[in-house]
């Protein structure tokens, strides 16, 4: 009687044994799925802000955690996880990048190269396809292109140029006409072209810039003698009462020529 009972305990304790143990595999398999779900999300965002704050896609994971500000990065990385960047891809009005984050089970042998190859929405892969790539409907993954922004970036450079326009526009209501000499009081010969930066006697780059200027009167500060991505505004002197802003922005054309923002003022 006493054996059969301590036979009966010890199975007892064997299957609670066992449940307990089916009970933590079920918690550590949704923990370690809430933790890859939660890395992917985070490190979708650090790409996103690293995009929109440089104006560029990291050109790896190992990039963006070597960058200062996202080192964080590194803590988030596993070897579940896959990323690309295409190379320059055209469609009818832009030529643009895409990068794709993803998570790759390696066990099944899937390959970065060829879960990129692949393409559940369109024809062609990640580096090829120019409408549309998605990742496989088993995987969690995130597409970023840089042509998304296009738009809000030329309007930003378009209200930057409005900005600095009216700073002219106040200087022509003044004198009756617009400056015509560059900083050095040698005149401008009709549709000269001369950088900002150079007409208000800065020699540095947008990087180091920093205070204010002045040309003819006219206060000129860092962000109107260099756009966004740091490429120098020039001053297209065409007439004593007609000037144009331009600002050549990295932004390409479907045919591979940088888009211009120009304020055009007579």
């Amino acid at each position: 009687m006493y054996v059969a009972a301590v036979i009966a305990v010890a199975i007892l304790v064997g299957f609670l044994s066992d449940q307990v143990s089916d009970q933590f595999d079920r918690l550590a398999t949704a923990y370690f799925s809430k933790a890859k779900v939660q890395q992917m999300v985070r490190l979708s965002e650090a790409v996103a802000e690293y995009s929109q704050n440089y104006r560029t896609l990291p050109a790896s994971l190992a990039a963006l955690a070597g960058t200062p500000g996202y080192e964080y990065t590194a803590g988030l990385m596993n070897n579940w996880q896959g990323y690309g960047v295409s190379g320059a891809l055209a469609d009818s009005m832009w030529t643009f990048r895409r990068a794709v984050l993803f998570t790759n089970d390696p066990v099944k042998g899937t390959t970065v190269a060829s879960y990129l190859a692949a393409n559940s929405c369109g024809t062609g892969g990640f580096n090829a396809a120019t409408n549309a790539w998605c990742g496989t409907s088993n995987s969690m993954w995130y597409r970023i292109e840089t042509r998304e922004a296009f738009n809000d970036q030329l309007a930003t450079e378009q209200g930057r140029l409005h900005r600095l326009d009216q700073k002219f526009a106040n200087f022509y209501n003044k004198d009756g006409a617009f400056p015509a000499v560059d900083a050095s009081n040698v005149a401008l010969g009709a549709d000269s072209i001369t950088s900002l930066a150079a007409l208000a006697g800065y020699a540095g780059t947008a990087s180091s810039c920093t205070g204010q200027y002045q040309y003819r009167g006219i206060p000129i500060d860092c962000g109107d003698m260099f756009n966004q991505w740091g490429n120098e505004i020039a001053y297209q002197f065409v007439s004593s009462s007609h000037i144009i802003l331009v600002s050549e922005t990295p932004i390409l054309n479907s045919s591979g020529v940088p888009i211009l923002v120009a304020n055009d003022r007579s």
